[in-house]
C-alpha cells in the first residue's frame, strides 16, 4: 500500500518556488488495468514521469528539484501536473533531453487512450455475447429438490477457449512522429547503456509495426528483466500485433 508521512519542500529550479511533494515511506503501484505502453488505470501513483509545471510557466522535472526540508506538514502549495493539452508545447519548449523524453513518454500514453476506449468497448461486447450464449446452452436444470436445498444453478466461467479479439490499431501521423522521435533518442542513450529501455523501446518499434527492430531489442533482454510484461511484449511481436494491449500482472 502507498503511505505517505510529511512532505518535502522542493525548491523549482526555474525561480525558486517552494513545493510540497509527498514523503512517501512506501508505494503501491497495483491499478485496474496494466497496458504494455506502460500505462496504469487506476493506480495509485501518478504515469506522469515527475513532469510539472511551475507557477512562473516554466516546465521542469520532479528530479531537477532542489531539497530543501522535510516537515510534517507544509503551508506551501503542491506542484501542478503537466495537462495532457500542454504536452506538445512541453515537448517544444524542453529545456533538456531528460525533458523531452518525459513528456513524450506521457504523450505517447495519452495519444493510446483513444484506442483503450475502443479497446475496451470491443472486449466487453464480446464478452457479454460470450456469456449470453454461454448462457442459452447452460439453462437451469436444477430439480426441486437443489432448488429446496438452495443449490445454486452453474455459473459462467471464461473458458481460455473463448474468443479474445481486439480492434485495430491504426497510430495517427502525430503518434507515428512522437513514437519515432522517442525510439530515436532511447536508441541512442541505448548504445551507452545497453540495459536501459528495452521494454520501452520494443514497445514503441511494435507499436509503429516495425517487428525486426523490436525483436532485435527484446532478445537483448537480460534474464533478470524478463517479467510478465516483456512476456506479452515478446509474443505479440512474433504475432505481429502492433496495438497496445490490456493484461494482469
Amino acid at each position: 500500500m502507498t503511505i505517505v508521512r510529511g512532505v518535502h519542500i522542493l525548491a523549482a529550479p526555474c525561480c525558486g518556488a517552494n513545493y510540497a511533494f509527498p514523503r512517501y515511506v512506501s508505494m503501491n503501484f497495483s491499478a485496474f488495468e496494466y497496458w504494455t505502453d506502460g500505462w496504469r488505470e487506476g493506480s495509485p501513483m501518478p504515469n506522469d514521469e515527475g513532469l510539472r509545471r511551475c507557477k512562473c510557466g516554466q516546465f521542469v522535472l520532479v528530479k531537477d528539484m532542489i531539497e530543501l526540508a522535510t516537515k510534517e506538514t507544509a503551508e506551501v502549495p503542491h506542484m501542478d501536473h503537466v495537462p495532457d493539452e500542454h504536452l506538445p508545447e512541453c515537448i517544444a519548449k524542453a529545456s533538456s533531453e531528460d525533458m523531452e523524453v518525459a513528456a513524450r513518454f506521457v504523450y505517447w500514453r495519452f495519444l493510446n487512450h483513444e484506442y483503450r476506449e475502443r479497446y475496451r468497448q470491443h472486449r466487453d461486447a464480446e464478452e457479454a455475447a460470450t456469456e449470453a450464449a454461454w448462457i442459452l446452452a447452460n439453462p437451469d436444470r436444477r430439480t426441486w429438490w437443489d432448488k429446496r436445498l438452495g443449490r445454486k444453478p452453474p455459473q459462467y466461467v471464461r473458458s481460455p477457449r473463448s474468443p479474445f479479439t481486439f480492434p485495430a490499431f491504426e497510430p495517427s501521423a502525430t503518434q507515428l512522429q512522437n513514437m519515432k522521435r522517442l525510439s530515436e533518442i532511447l536508441r541512442n542513450r541505448r548504445e551507452a547503456s545497453p540495459k536501459d529501455y528495452v521494454i520501452e523501446l520494443a514497445e514503441l518499434y511494435r507499436e509503429q509495426g516495425r517487428f525486426e527492430e523490436a525483436e532485435e531489442v527484446i532478445v537483448k533482454l537480460d534474464a533478470d528483466q524478463v517479467d510478465v510484461t516483456s512476456k506479452l511484449i515478446r509474443r505479440l511481436i512474433g504475432e505481429r500485433q502492433s496495438a497496445p494491449m490490456r493484461y494482469r500482472m
